[in-house]
């Protein structure tokens, strides 16, 4: 499992990955609407985070709850407004398990797969969710409307199983509830029932 902490010590002391901007253009975006979304959403922080590499992380943070991931050209910006190379950017984002680098469906069911959860049935919640969707932990519906991730742990091991759907905890989950569920998102628009998804739940550790 990743490990988490707010200090970087150098560049070469955590892995380089680019940002996937594969999906970027979902629902009919395009490049140079992501640019145009960047672009406002810097105008809103520019003066919040010093150049610094210090503000790395909490820049990376308030980019990914403001555009729901993190696009490779948001990464550029960071890098450019806090004068450090590009590369420590997107090596401190692959380095820790809450930054993402996939736009995210309109909604996301985050199961918990913790020991608790795990013995209470997260895992076969998991696969019947998989099977339902026709895709894997970690992806998103063609459609765009649905991403599925696991967490190691939500540290609400009282509730188990748990899950999250968007920000809204749906605990002590079965199979035919979570069924439920995955039909109700699955179904067709439904923006109007529940919140946007760019905000992550508190966990201590998730996939991408």
């Amino acid at each position: 499992m990743k490990t988490s902490g707010s200090h970087v010590s150098s560049e070469k002391d955590v892995p380089i990955l680019k940002a996937d901007t594969s999906n970027a253009n979902n629902e009919g975006g395009t490049e140079g609407q992501l640019d145009s979304e960047v672009e406002r959403w810097f105008a809103t922080v520019e003066n919040t985070f010093p150049p610094s590499q210090l503000s790395i992380i909490p820049m990376l943070q308030a980019a990914q709850a403001a555009l729901g991931y993190l696009p490779h050209e948001v990464m550029q910006v960071i890098a450019r407004h806090l004068v450090v190379p590009p590369a420590l950017v997107e090596g401190v984002a692959s380095f820790y398990a809450q930054f993402r680098f996939k736009k995210p469906g309109r909604h996301r069911i985050t199961v918990c797969t913790g020991t608790a959860c795990y013995v209470r049935g997260s895992g076969k919640l998991i696969d019947d969710i998989e099977v339902s969707l026709k895709i894997a932990s970690g992806e998103t519906t063609a459609d765009g409307a649905v991403s599925l991730e696991s967490v190691s742990c939500f540290g609400a091991c009282a509730l188990a199983p748990v899950v999250f759907l968007d920000d809204k905890v749906l605990r002590q989950q079965t199979r035919e509830s979570m069924k439920k569920v995955v039909q109700e998102i699955s179904s067709g628009p439904s923006e109007d029932k529940h919140r946007e998804p760019h905000s992550s739940p508190a966990v201590r550790g998730t996939d991408k």
